[in-house]
């Protein structure tokens, strides 16, 4: 049983009401400065071999491997001479180094859900802006790692899915698309893990950043395909404080924010079976994410966002499979 929808709000405002920000502007935008705090200290390790060659923070299990050329960086005392890139030394005079995206370093795609739901907000921010700080919280780290990330929002009319790289300019095209996307229409996540699944060549980290309010006989096979294919995934389930303790008094009209329905309810009347619900629809998908070998981390808006993922970045670099 999927759990009653919460009154609607006001909508935010349209992507082009919305004016374009720095990188500095829009991660203070996203994320506190004690997340910002938290950030800096923070590194994510593989707990899993992979295969390909050394780079970064991940164990190879292969030797050998290809790689693809991402950008130039100045040279900088300490880096390696093979890897100054003479051919532009002789076009600008400026000693530059070839940066390369690794296809054996674990790239990971950060699935983000943009439906309706994920816009509900009461005494915090939306679930979706939530959702999208926790993004770039974990993009920002992990760019910074030299591991390439991407991005794919699961909504109607989806901006398109950004490829993981590891390019400097790659943090702005992310931040800016979370600024400028609207959450709207119906869950997409089942169609867009079978998507991910078909396109990702080389074992990726998953991460779904969603409310987890969708049908999960329809998920289920779509996270066994990733798992099986040896992708790993994380499921960070964000929720409303509301959506966990509904103790509303008066009679509401629950609006749907995904189709056009409503219901009419005193909400003391139906407290008790929504929280049964809610709590068997909860287990219900951690029992999911457990059965496949993934992990499974709820998250409330009015979390501090930075200490609650540094929690779940550590039991996770512990994680064996």
């Amino acid at each position: 049983m999927k759990p009653p929808p919460l009154p609607r709000k006001a909508p935010p405002p349209l992507p082009s009401e919305r004016k374009r920000l720095s990188v500095a502007e829009m991660l203070s935008h996203f994320l506190s400065e004690e997340d910002l705090r938290y950030l800096n200290q923070a590194t994510f390790p593989a707990s899993q071999k992979i295969r390909g060659i050394e780079t970064g923070l991940h164990k190879a299990r292969l030797r050998g491997g290809t790689t693809e050329f991402a950008e130039h960086r100045a040279y900088s005392p300490g880096d390696e001479v093979r890897r100054i890139d003479w051919r532009a030394v002789g076009r600008s005079d400026k000693l530059e180094i070839k940066l390369y995206d690794d296809p054996s370093t674990l790239g990971t795609v950060v699935l983000l859900d943009g439906s309706g739901s994920m816009g509900f907000k009461d005494s915090t921010r939306s679930k979706y802006d939530y959702g999208c700080a926790v993004t770039a919280f974990l993009t920002k780290l992990l760019l910074g790692q030299r591991d390439p990330v991407g991005l794919l929002i699961a909504r109607d009319n989806t901006p398109g899915f950004l490829w993981p790289k590891t390019s400097s300019g790659h943090l702005m095209v992310i931040l800016d698309t979370l600024y400028h996307t609207i959450p709207s229409g119906k869950t997409r996540l089942a169609e867009q893990l079978r998507f991910l699944a078909s396109h990702l060549r080389y074992p990726s980290r998953v991460m779904i950043v969603s409310d987890g309010f969708t049908d999960l006989a329809t998920l289920e096979p779509e996270i066994a395909r990733l798992t099986g294919r040896q992708h790993r995934f994380h499921l960070l389930q964000t929720v409303a404080p509301e959506e966990v303790r509904f103790d509303y008094r008066q009679p509401l009209r629950f609006a749907s924010m995904e189709v056009r329905s409503h219901l009419d309810a005193n909400p003391q009347e139906v407290a008790e079976a929504y929280r049964e619900a809610l709590e068997t629809h909860i287990e219900s998908l951690r029992r999911l994410c457990l059965r496949h070998g993934a992990s499974y981390e709820p998250l409330v808006t009015d979390q501090p966002l930075g200490r609650a993922l540094m929690d779940f970045i550590r039991r996770n670099s512990d994680r064996r499979r």
